[in-house]
């Protein structure tokens, strides 16, 4: 739940910051949504899943939400880079 909205928040601060430089702007906003997601489900299937399982058995309920979580704050930090990287660099370049 919380990984969707913080995607459209990105989609629209994607879209608002290629606005205001005049770039194509749906494009940047699915750029955004693609540097959010790529790394989340990466996250989530290569290293999550597997540490989530082992905890299962531990019974550490606060440590799982916490693992879950990460995905969404590493898409979030990947989406930040990009558009500091890419998209702010790209105004400069037109």
């Amino acid at each position: 739940m919380i990984g969707g909205v913080v995607a459209v928040l990105i989609a629209y601060w994607f879209y608002r910051s290629a606005e205001d430089r005049g770039l194509p702007t749906f494009q940047w906003a699915f750029a955004g949504l693609l540097a959010f997601y790529v790394p989340n489900f990466a996250w989530s299937l290569l290293v999550a899943r597997p540490w989530i399982a082992s905890l299962h058995v531990q019974q550490a309920s606060f440590s799982t939400g916490l693992i879950n979580f990460s995905s969404v704050a590493l898409g979030l930090v990947c989406a930040v880079l990009v558009r500091h990287f890419f998209l702010l660099k790209a105004a400069k370049a037109q």
